[in-house]
């Protein structure tokens, strides 16, 4: 009986039943992976015996340090099918995870067959050591958008789209729910990176009759596709969230990238910290890029924000009532030395969601189909993307952090001129 109890407790942990946090439970350690100071540079390929029993698992955790950026090869057992899955090691990390794929699906596996690393760079000289190296169960949210809320905000990160902000509503306003447009996987508060348009061996994929860049979007790709997620963590007012994000203009190609949001409510708003590390061999070129890109519903259809030369000190505000399509229009250029680079889609009323990115330099802004409707879901949207000139490196991670929080163009200016 007491096998029977502790079998049905560990389902019900699977299914997130238990308060919906996100618990792992450490299944299988596997000693077999652990080894110190082992040079991988031409491939080093770990076989594991069959175990006696058996035990289910849906994500693989280690410690790990390298001279160089590693790819690691998983081969494990899922249901009648021997599957394989790459995780991309930075050399600037200590620590990894990967949920396994059908994680949101809730499958998981049986057995870890096999673990093969190699420098991502063949050929270049890489020292490897692993340790602490498990495979256990983590609970799955038992829905597919993930909530943190307190007595002022609520915000929501969409688990299927990348784990990209899709929900934020200020809970004094009682006029909107969701402020945020999310009719798509390009609709979300997420990250996403122009990269080169030229990489070897690589065919570009055609967006609006447009010939696109390598471009990895948190969400997924403009055919619906969605992103990998590869890490979930979550406390009462923190998520956690890893994606292997798609490349935009391409049928589910997964990139060389992967993305890292860490999103925090407090009191004033919600804070964003973004990461991004890349392991496309082709150098980037420095352009501009979204910082983040952003949308809200169409409701709140006026732009405003500070484009003068006294920042944060209550100067006049400008304000765009009618702004049209954002594609292939230039973006408002803030002047030099304004750090007041902040911005506001309001309604009519100047109650609005207002966004802060601290290192944007530009504004990119529009509408698209406006019809002033608050549904999330509908079409018709606003964008924004602040922006940043600068590119990504191999292995090399870029972070940055932006604010959101609502209310009136006023509380606003005060919220982000006391956070500043």
């Amino acid at each position: 009986m007491n096998k029977l109890i502790a079998f049905m407790i560990s389902v019900l942990m699977l299914f997130g039943v238990f308060g919906g946090q996100i618990e792992v439970k450490s299944e299988i350690e596997m000693q077999d992976l652990s080894f110190s100071g082992v040079d991988i540079t031409d491939g080093y390929t770990i076989s594991l015996p069959l175990r006696d029993g058996s035990a289910r698992f849906n994500r693989i955790g280690f410690s790990y340090h390298a001279s160089a950026a590693v790819r690691a090869v998983f081969e494990y057992r899922q249901g009648f099918k021997n599957l394989q899955e790459e995780l991309l090691l930075s050399s600037k990390e200590q620590k990894a995870s990967m949920l396994l794929d059908g994680y949101l699906d809730r499958r998981t596996a049986s057995r870890l067959i096999s673990v093969c690393f190699a420098p991502i760079i063949e050929g270049q000289p890489c020292v490897l050591s692993v340790s602490d190296f498990t495979c256990d169960l983590q609970t799955v949210p038992g829905k597919d958008v993930l909530y943190i809320e307190n007595d002022n905000y609520k915000a929501g990160v969409s688990l299927r789209w990348g784990g990209g902000l899709c929900y934020f509503e200020d809970k004094q306003n009682g006029a909107y729910g969701n402020l945020l447009n999310c009719h798509d996987t390009g609709r979300l508060v997420q990250q996403s990176y122009y990269g080169p348009m030229e990489i070897e061996g690589y065919e570009n994929g055609v967006y609006e009759n447009t010939r696109w860049n390598y471009n990895p979007v948190q969400g997924g790709d403009m055919y619906g596709n969605t992103s990998k997620l590869v890490a979930l963590e979550k406390t009462e007012q923190q998520i956690r969230v890893v994606c292997r994000p798609l490349d935009w203009a391409q049928d589910h190609m997964l990139t060389q990238t992967y993305y890292t949001s860490v999103y925090t409510l407090t009191g004033s708003g919600l804070s964003v910290e973004n990461t991004a590390v890349d392991f496309l061999q082709t150098p980037w070129a420095v352009r501009a890029q979204e910082i983040p890109a952003f949308y809200t519903i169409s409701a709140l259809g006026t732009f405003v924000f500070y484009d003068g030369d006294a920042p944060w000190t209550g100067a006049p505000l400008r304000v765009e009532k009618e702004l049209s399509f954002w594609g292939g229009k230039p973006a408002f250029d803030l002047q030099d030395g304004n750090d007041e680079t902040w911005c506001v889609w309001t309604d009519d009323s100047a109650y609005g969601i207002g966004l802060y990115s601290p290192i944007a330099s530009s504004l990119l802004a529009g509408r698209f189909m406006y019809d002033g409707t608050s549904d999330a879901d509908a079409n018709p949207t606003n964008y924004v993307a602040p922006l940043g000139f600068f590119k990504l490196d191999f292995d090399a991670p870029f972070t940055y952090t932006y604010r959101l929080t609502a209310g009136s163009v006023q509380e606003i200016r005060d919220t982000f001129q006391n956070l500043r």
